[in-house]
């Protein structure tokens, strides 16, 4: 029951030219952002041809629900594995490749609370997700994975406020944060 899809906000499809193969890889976490910025920005900069990076899901604080990436293939969201992180993927394969990222809006601060439409729809599309790949049993944050660049994605707004532990909860999934 924790992995039905259930009601599904609207989404747009908002196509980004960045992603790549899985490699034949099923993923094995959700990892979540948060933008930095604006859900229009983002879109943006996921279809700007010199950004070379994108996520598969963007989610504003409205709940309004952006896909710029097929489920399929690799987003380009995670970077490169920085020294000191806690990543629990196999060594030499790039989290891309294993894994589906989510954007969240955050308005340029990442002290700006997490709504209950933003959590909603997160949860939402989440549990799409794990309806298409039960290969994914973690929630992943971003500083796992790049613990110097992106020591506060996604941060306060999702961790500290507990909104992490509780969507990890509800999906049924190990939190890693």
């Amino acid at each position: 029951a924790l992995r039905k899809a259930g009601p599904l906000p609207q989404i747009k499809w908002v196509p980004s030219p960045h992603h790549s193969s899985r490699g034949g890889r099923a993923p094995i976490a959700l990892v979540l952002h948060t933008m930095g910025g604006f859900l229009a920005g983002c879109d943006a900069w996921f279809q700007n041809p010199q950004s070379q990076v994108s996520a598969h899901y963007g989610i504003g604080l409205g709940g309004e629900c952006h896909q710029y990436v097929q489920l399929g293939e690799a987003a380009w969201a995670n970077g490169i594995l920085e020294p000191g992180n806690t990543w629990p993927g196999p060594v030499g394969v790039n989290p891309n490749a294993l894994s589906v990222s989510i954007e969240t809006e955050d308005n340029r601060s990442n002290l700006t609370p997490v709504s209950d439409a933003q959590y909603a729809a997160t949860l939402a599309i989440s549990r799409l997700i794990l309806a298409q790949h039960p290969t994914i049993t973690m929630l992943v944050s971003h500083r796992v994975i790049s613990p110097s660049s992106r020591a506060h994605c996604c941060g306060e707004r999702w961790i500290d406020s507990g909104r992490f532990a509780t969507l990890a909860a509800a999906l049924g999934l190990k939190a890693l944060a």
